[in-house]
């Protein structure tokens, strides 16, 4: 099968949306499959066409299916017109990650904000209509698809990660290895995305501070937060993608924590790929008590859930902390998760069954 995907640049992998289309791409090419992009990041298992408009057209020919990832506000919506190119022949399949509504949040002081979404709303409706098949990453997302934006066919397929990647069997020295005193607590992840839980964590660290000097916090982030000076407080940037995990390796516990949707009615509608990639490393995990966290997450069992109450989270640090044994064999249990269902090639599968459908139906 040819594959046109039109997603953001995904390689070299970085954080953020790019370890699922590398994941992806790099699954559906195991599998036999042809991916064509125009997407400019020169990914070598893919066949490349040029960023451009014809670029578009020519992967748009040579494909028998449109696999394109749907963000609030993004450009890449429009690539689902490409199907005009082989208008019998062409379906689409759309990737959900978020509703428009998500602008609340990334600029909340806009005083046109709501004229923007419904602008932005009428737009996805519309184009929808062109859609074979959308793939929300979670539950909420798929009910958004089906209910909001009358897509009939639409499926929920969680994230995972890579177990081999994140196998703490090959575990390489980092920095971190030089504080074995430290019990340390990872956060990884786009400090700057206001849904991302950085604030809850600051004010953890800080009530930590005050009864544990072992304990260190350390975040894993891109360049552009400003975070404040303190002791128990380290933050590593830019770190790439593919060498995440000897950092998570080095971990006691790890961090994955979200504030609360308000801005919106779907309510938690992420599927957290730092989880996925905290649990193949086999850390014991402190997870929101939200969406489908709560569905991954079995309390006590492969990690512990938590409400974003300051003291509840510092309750669970610590206790991780007293109880080492319990955390790691919580990390193991994870990783087991992971291995059995939540990774790569059980996305690309059950993708690849949304794929043969709609083209079945257009034979």
């Amino acid at each position: 099968m040819n594959i046109g995907f039109f997603y953001l640049p995904t390689y070299p992998p970085t954080s953020g949306y790019s370890p699922h289309g590398y994941h992806l791409i790099k699954s559906f090419v195991r599998r036999g499959h042809t991916v064509l992009t125009c997407l400019g990041d020169g990914n070598p298992d893919c066949v490349n066409y040029t960023r451009s408009k014809w670029g578009a057209i020519q992967v748009a020919r040579k494909s028998d299916l449109l696999y394109i990832r749907v963000l609030c506000a993004s450009p890449l919506e429009k690539a689902t017109m490409l199907k005009l190119v082989k208008p019998f022949s062409l379906p689409v399949v759309w990737e959900i990650n978020a509703p428009v509504e998500e602008l609340k949040a990334l600029f909340p002081q806009d005083p046109l904000i709501e004229e923007k979404i419904a602008k932005e709303n009428r737009r996805r409706k519309f184009l929808a209509r062109f859609v074979d098949a959308a793939i929300g990453v979670s539950e909420v997302l798929r009910d958004y698809c089906q209910d909001f934006l009358g897509i009939k066919r639409s499926f929920s397929i969680p994230n995972g990660s890579d177990p081999e990647l994140f196998d703490p069997a090959g575990a390489q020295k980092t920095i971190l290895d030089k504080f074995p005193h430290l019990y340390k607590v990872i956060w990884a992840g786009d400090a700057l995305n206001p849904w991302q839980g950085v604030n809850i964590i600051l004010e953890v660290a800080k009530r930590i501070a005050q009864i544990d000097k072992d304990i260190i916090f350390i975040f894993l982030t891109r360049s552009g937060y400003s975070f404040p000076f303190q002791e128990n407080i380290m933050v590593l940037k830019e770190i790439n993608y593919l060498d995440l995990s000897h950092y998570l390796f080095a971990a006691d516990l790890c961090l994955c924590l979200y504030n609360d949707y308000s801005w919106l009615k779907y309510g938690f509608y992420g599927s957290s790929l730092k989880l996925f990639d905290y649990m193949a490393a086999a850390r014991p995990v402190v997870a929101s008590d939200m969406g489908q966290i709560s569905q991954v997450i079995r309390d006590g069992i492969n990690g512990l859930l938590t409400s974003n109450k300051i003291n509840e989270i510092v309750e669970r640090i610590l206790w991780l902390k007293e109880n080492r044994q319990r955390g790691e064999e919580m990390g193991r249990e994870a990783r087991k998760e992971v291995i059995r269902f939540y990774n790569w090639d059980r996305v690309t599968e059950e993708t690849e069954k949304v794929f043969l459908e709609v083209l079945k139906e257009r034979r």
